[in-house]
């Protein structure tokens, strides 16, 4: 009998295969992962529709890790700098790496590369574009028109004189940085649309958490800063807020390029990855987590037990599916 050890992934999104690369390279334990759907990547996913690539979300690929941007890199390298350019220039963590002309991967011959590219996010709203995050610009005075813009610059001046305290939902965290007439315009309904939840019923620290240091004032110093030479220039801009990050790197093919790459890379490396195979059941002592149920696509069931589990499935079938049940409490 074979005394390796093995460890059961639930999930074939970036968490699940980042942890069955690490194993599967890094150590003797064997991973063994388990994805419901037919494809990999989680919500990195890159569906292909007709010979469409679709982005299920359009995930950039920035970090201010300098062990997360090297791992990147050794899935997918950074394209060659175009002629003329001189060098691609990546700086995060108070460092900086130049990739010369010539020695990355060239797109047009090769599709596994890791491109470099500006970001273009927009809202439409009245039947109008405006980008986001929200920029002071010609065509965004244009979209609103005078009076509205003169009710946004009046609202957010009394929210900065008279802000909401306690901030206790995400509206007062809105209103405080962007003035109700902004939050009423955008934010509003937008939140509600995607996450299904009236703003009144989301905490402030989710706003911190999302949005983080967006706001008017923090608009107009990202505005002075492009204005500055070399204010522009890196791809994960250590001090820029996220939300306002405007280069990255982004897989030829999407983003569930790389997480099919990693794929391949985990079963090239001894370790197996099992498509269209849910885990309904996790099975415990207590203290131990010993096996768990899958259901394949034939319908099939099994009870495949290992050394231990990783799991990056939603927590609330993760615990429904505990056997024997979790504690009420």
């Amino acid at each position: 009998m074979s005394t390796q050890r093995t460890a059961l992934i639930v999930g074939a999104g970036p968490a699940g295969l980042t942890a069955a690369h690490e194993l599967a390279t890094r150590t003797d334990i064997k991973p063994i992962v388990f994805e419901a759907d037919s494809q990999v990547g989680g919500i990195s996913k890159t569906v292909n529709y007709k010979g469409n690539r679709i982005d299920i979300g359009g995930h950039r690929f920035f970090s201010k890790s300098d062990r997360v941007m090297d791992w990147w890199a050794q899935m997918l390298p950074l394209e060659a700098a175009g002629e003329g350019q001189g060098a691609i220039t990546i700086s995060y963590q108070n460092k900086q790496r130049e990739v010369t002309a010539g020695t990355g991967a060239d797109p047009d011959v090769t599709d596994e590369v890791m491109l470099v590219r500006g970001r273009v996010s927009r809202i439409l709203f009245g039947r109008k574009f405006y980008s986001y995050p929200i920029k002071f610009s010609r065509q965004t005075f244009g979209n609103l028109g005078v009076g509205t813009t003169a009710k946004i610059m009046g609202s957010y001046a009394r929210a900065r004189l008279m802000p909401i305290r306690p901030e206790v939902t995400l509206r007062d965290y809105i209103i405080n940085r962007f003035g109700k007439t902004l939050y009423e315009t955008f934010f509003k309904n937008y939140t509600e649309k995607v996450w299904g939840v009236p703003c009144e019923d989301i905490p402030s620290d989710w706003g911190a958490q999302r949005i983080k240091g967006v706001s008017i004032s923090a608009l107009l110093k990202h505005v002075l800063k492009k204005l500055r030479p070399g204010g522009a220039g890196d791809v994960s801009q250590k001090d820029t807020e996220t939300s306002l990050i405007e280069r990255f790197l982004y897989p030829k093919h999407g983003p569930g390029q790389l997480w099919e790459i990693v794929a391949r890379k985990v079963e090239a490396a001894g370790g197996t990855v099992h498509l269209n195979t849910r885990v309904t059941a996790v099975h415990h002592d207590g203290s131990h987590i010993s096996a768990v149920d899958v259901v394949h696509a034939d319908g099939r069931e099994e009870r495949v037990e290992g050394d231990m589990v990783f799991s990056s499935m939603p927590v609330q079938e993760l615990i429904t599916g505990w056997q024997p049940a979790a504690p009420s409490r």
